[in-house]
């Protein structure tokens, strides 16, 4: 009678995970194959070169089905051995998105850009600061009323 029950639950919890896996593995290529319309959609407009503004947008698609698409091949990997092919594939998806990535920023990334211009434009060995000096105190007595003046004129002005 355990033989039974024991067989049952073992049997159970095979389907289940037979069950998983392919819930895992049909999401996989639909996501899959969204990766591969975005990609495609992103080298149209990357050879177009004159839709900054959509190119932002897929890229962002690109990055979001990406992450769930690599997320997905992760917890396919903890429950399953995969073979070589089945790396192979999932590399060569990484690939593609490692190539998409390196095209967006070198090309359209304009952030980046834009603090490399302002850093080269202004060396910093050229610029000229006014040196600031503070009064010191020279603790004579006589000296300390004009001292603590210049500080406590400044913070009456701040605290009205």
């Amino acid at each position: 009678m355990t033989r039974d029950s024991d067989k049952k639950e073992n049997e159970a919890e095979v389907k289940t995970e037979a069950n998983k896996e392919a819930k895992l593995k049909a999401e996989r290529a639909s996501l899959r194959r969204l990766f591969t319309v975005a990609a495609n959609s992103f080298d149209d407009i990357h050879r177009s070169m004159n839709r900054e503004k959509n190119i932002d947008i897929q890229f962002s698609k690109i990055y979001e089905k990406a992450e769930r698409l690599f997320n997905v091949d992760k917890e396919i990997k903890e429950i399953i051995n995969f073979s070589d092919e089945e790396y192979d594939t999932m590399e060569s998806y990484r690939d593609r998105f490692t190539e998409i990535r390196v095209i967006y920023e070198t090309n359209y990334n304009k952030h980046d850009e834009s603090k490399s211009e302002i850093s080269s434009e202004i060396p910093p060995d050229n610029l000229k600061l006014p040196k600031l000096s503070l009064k010191e105190y020279d603790l004579m007595p006589r000296s300390w009323i004009a001292f603590w003046g210049q500080y406590f004129a400044g913070f009456m002005k701040i605290k009205t």
